[in-house]
């Protein structure tokens, strides 16, 4: 491995390197000679197939098991060549289950608490034994309705079991441990009966639910491979690995859904059978590190959810800025560029709050450091952007210059980069050209990337800095012998090989970061990142984008399936590059894309330097419109995004969802997006067409249509076809919801922070309404470390006429929530039995009083109840 660049061998290295990063640019698709497939992994290969010998299958010795003082079950295993191991259990509260596969004395990594946050202590247990080959374990605590069943074999099996029935099993039938100095791999099988369809394994641009890919022919699909990767220009409705990884795969079905997660951040290879409608089957091979694996009974959706992100934690509550409009590009050349685009967004009347600054505001990609050439003053233009109610993001990347003048690499050269076997730094090329790496697990050398972060050491940084965007960490190289990737017998800490830590090396790098601006800011402002890479628990420190997608109808399509997995997973901030990074997309594309967008919760126009600028100015003007009214229709649902926010912090429950969680009998509705519970956005993901097909859940439930003037009603549990045109994509609100918006037109979501509510009540057939809404400070923690929030439940009195409000907790003091309009939509039934909407509003009085007058802030303490008579 070339360490240094300095000869002339060096310097050809880095022209051929460079050359073939500037050829998969032009050629704008991914190299595959680059990105290998399972048949050029070794291990993937060995093992895809595999069929193990009756030999070597492990029994259990159930009769041998012994448990710790700490409720820890160990179960012996051993197989006919004299190998060993153990299963290690423990039942735990909140119907979670680990399972542990290890060998004795083992040195496999593992995770600790880097990604697990829960305070993690087994329950108190009962065993039964059922003939002398099955024994149960069950808690001593019998409002937990679940059991473990062991089966000895061989091969031994392990049935995870709830309210009676076997819902997971782990199935050691292709169960291999290598460990030796050649491998360590290891593959396990889990079943999931009864279910009928497979979701999970963030990260994939691909449909939720996972297709079959295990029968191992020529013509089969790869396998779902979990390993980060700067997969630039990557594949639509692929398996191929993006930029971040999830080991979560549920088994769903309209009567229960379980769950497990594997926690183990090393390479994964997955193969699915989810086409055996009796047992749907995930083979994981995993390259490394421990076996250790989480069982979540559910058994709803909903559950499932819950239990993952009390394992793995909760997203903050954004600053409100974040729920707008974000406007990028690779790259904006200069400040005056940067106030240019400030300016002619304003001049145009499009809403937004924030600008980034790519790779080309830094001296070089010197971390920190301004380009002085072109960004001679970033105060002032700091100062320029601010002076609108906007804000900054810039780029930082986990690389780190070689250069003996860049203070950054100064201060790490000696001690906190990631290594070689023989103690010297590793070295790469990536944007700065030669560069080495932050080891983010030494404790000092995250500190001191985070220190960077403060004003005084980012020099020309000021509060309009708000938000930081790390990109190239997963981590990217530019070396394509190893996939454009560290190398996996790099070091961190002096002594745990990358391989046992790739896939989480982005959540360290975004930990680091979030540390840096909560001291950069003295904990008083909610920090915001956004994230190439990510890992469960990444969540609690940033938000996600899916990365270098394309101009294409696939990949638009697939930014709703990603995101509403990663919703799934506790990575609920998700979005795309509306769009797309790559290429240029038609004006009818652009136009969906936008229309779609709206319900993701991160919101961002991105765009690489070899597309055309599209900044929506520049677009033609019917263009425009149809975008500038796209925007407002986003910052007038800013409230329900920021509800739902505070929601997830409480609950662990999605901003947005698939059909199928708040319906469990849908299926395969891709391109449908619950906001909430109440919300329903319809992307429409093909060109050319004048309908679209929308499926309406609950048959007891009907659908108000918002986005046009037709007052068209529908009816649920039906599909059928809707009429669209290009200046908008279908949006439809449930009956019996109460839908809080901003309606007044403002330039960014910070300007509309003292704005008067809009309350959209949308009456069911019994002619009732309820709903939510959630006020603070909209930047501070107040709402956790003071308990400062206004959070009110409305519900509509059909006899009174009236909307009855009554706080459900917090400390209201100093909020304020003005009400300005109250819309009463009522269901409408024609002599022919069609459902229109009949729309009162009511925006002057109430009961004699001037409507605008109403603040429900100072008027409601807890268990108080306000009544607006209409």
């Amino acid at each position: 491995m070339v360490r240094g660049l300095t000869s002339s061998w060096g310097i050809m290295i880095r022209f051929f390197v460079f050359f073939a990063l500037i050829s998969a640019i032009l050629a704008q698709t991914i190299d595959k000679n680059v990105f290998k497939n399972c048949s050029r992994i070794d291990f993937c290969t060995r093992l895809r197939n595999t069929d193990v010998d009756e030999k070597l299958k492990y029994s259990a010795d159930i009769k041998s098991y012994n448990s710790t003082k700490a409720n820890i079950i160990v179960i012996p295993l051993k197989n006919g060549n004299g190998n060993k191991l153990n299963l290690v259990l423990s039942l735990l509260k909140g119907n979670k289950i680990r399972a542990k596969v290890q060998e004795h004395q083992s040195k496999r990594f593992e995770l600790g608490d880097i990604v697990i946050i829960e305070k993690l202590k087994a329950l108190p247990f009962k065993t039964s034994h059922i003939g002398d080959k099955v024994i149960s374990f069950y808690p001593e605590d019998e409002s937990y309705p679940y059991e473990v069943q062991v089966l000895a074999g061989p091969p031994f099996t392990v049935q995870f079991i709830y309210n009676k029935q076997v819902v997971v099993i782990l199935d050691a039938d292709k169960l291999v441990m290598e460990n030796s100095d050649a491998s360590e791999a290891f593959t396990f099988k889990v079943d999931f009966p009864g279910s009928t369809r497979l979701y999970g394994l963030l990260d994939h641009a691909y449909k939720m639910s996972l297709g079959k890919t295990n029968n191992g022919s020529d013509n089969s699909m790869d396998p779902f491979r979990l390993r980060n990767s700067d997969s630039w220009a990557y594949e639509a409705n692929s398996p191929m690995a993006l930029y971040g990884a999830r080991p979560v795969i549920f088994g769903h079905s309209k009567e229960k859904t379980s769950a497990i997660f594997l926690h183990n951040a090393a390479e994964q290879w997955i193969d699915v059978n989810s086409e055996d409608t009796e047992q749907p089957s995930a083979y994981f091979m995993v390259e490394r590190a421990a076996f250790d694996l989480f069982v979540l009974l559910g058994p709803t959706p909903k559950d499932i959810v819950r239990q993952f992100t009390t394992l793995t934690g909760r997203a903050h509550l954004p600053q409100i800025w974040a729920l707008g409009y974000h406007q990028c590009r690779f790259s904006y050349k200069s400040q005056d560029d940067v106030k240019e685009v400030v300016a002619l967004l304003d001049k145009n009347n499009f809403p937004w709050d924030a600008i980034y600054l790519d790779g080309d505001h830094t001296d070089g990609y010197r971390w920190f450091h301004w380009n002085s050439t072109t960004y001679t003053d970033p105060v002032e233009m700091l100062n320029n952007i601010s002076a609108t109610g906007r804000v900054a993001v810039s780029i930082s990347d986990p690389h780190i210059k070689v250069e003996d003048s860049y203070d950054v690499y100064i201060g790490a050269k000696e001690k906190y980069f990631t290594k070689w076997k023989n103690g010297s730094n590793y070295e790469a090329n990536c944007w700065p050209d030669l560069s080495s790496w932050i080891d983010f697990m030494i404790p000092k050398a995250s500190d001191y990337y985070a220190s960077w972060y403060s004003y005084k050491k980012f020099n020309g940084s000021t509060p309009a800095l708000a938000g930081i965007w790390n990109d190239m960490n997963e981590p990217a190289v530019f070396d394509d012998n190893t996939e454009k990737t560290m190398p996996f017998d790099v070091l961190h800490a002096g002594k745990i090989p990358h391989g046992d830590i790739h896939n989480i090396y982005g959540l360290t790098q975004t930990r680091a970061t979030h540390k840096g601006l909560m001291d950069r800011d003295e904990g008083k402002k909610r920090p915001f990142i956004l994230t190439r890479s990510h890992f469960a628990g990444s969540q609690r420190y940033a938000a996600m984008w899916t990365g270098d997608n394309s101009a294409s109808w696939e990949h638009f399509a697939n930014s709703y399936s990603e995101c509403m997995t990663a919703n799934l997973m506790g990575m609920v901030f998700c979005g795309a590059d509306i769009g797309g990074f790559i290429k240029d997309p038609s004006m009818e594309l652009l136009q969906r894309w936008y229309q779609g967008a709206v319900w993701l919760p991160f919101f961002r126009g991105h765009s690489s330097r070899e597309s055309k600028r599209r900044e929506p100015y520049l677009l033609p003007k019917e263009v425009q419109t149809v975008l500038r009214n796209t925007l407002r229709l986003r910052y007038r649902h800013v409230p329900v995004f920021y509800t739902l926010f505070y929601e997830h912090t409480r609950t662990g429950d999605p901003i947005i969802r698939p059909l199928y969680y708040q319906y469990p009998e849908i299926e395969d509705m891709d391109t449908q997006v619950l906001v909430g519970t109440d919300i329903m956005g319809v992307a429409v993901t093909q060109p050319n067409v004048s309908s679209v097909e929308v499926y309406f859940p609950d048959k007891n439930s009907h659908w108000y249509r918002i986005d046009d003037d037709s007052a068209a009603i529908s009816v649920g549990g039906i599909k059928k076809k809707v009429d669209v045109n290009i200046t908008t994509s279908p949006v439809f609100y449930r009956a019996g919801s109460i839908i809080f918006r901003k309606d007044i037109p403002r330039k960014s979501a910070v300007a509309a922070i003292d704005d008067p509510f809009a309350v959209y009540v949308n009456l069911d057939q019994n002619n009732e309404a309820s709903g939510r809404l959630y006020v603070d400070d909209y930047y501070s923690f107040n709402y956790t470390d003071k308990n400062n929030y206004l959070y009110v439940s409305f519900t509509y009195d059909n006899d009174l006429h009236a909307l009855r409000m009554s706080t459900i907790d917090g400390d209201n003091t100093g909020l304020n929530a003005l009400i300005e309009q109250i819309v009463i939509n009522r269901l409408k039934v024609s002599d022919e039995g069609i459902f229109t909407s009949h729309q009162v509003i009511f925006d002057k009085t109430y009961d004699g009083i001037p409507l605008s007058g109403i603040n429900i802030g100072p008027s409601l303490n807890e268990n108080e109840e306000l009544i607006i008579k209409l």
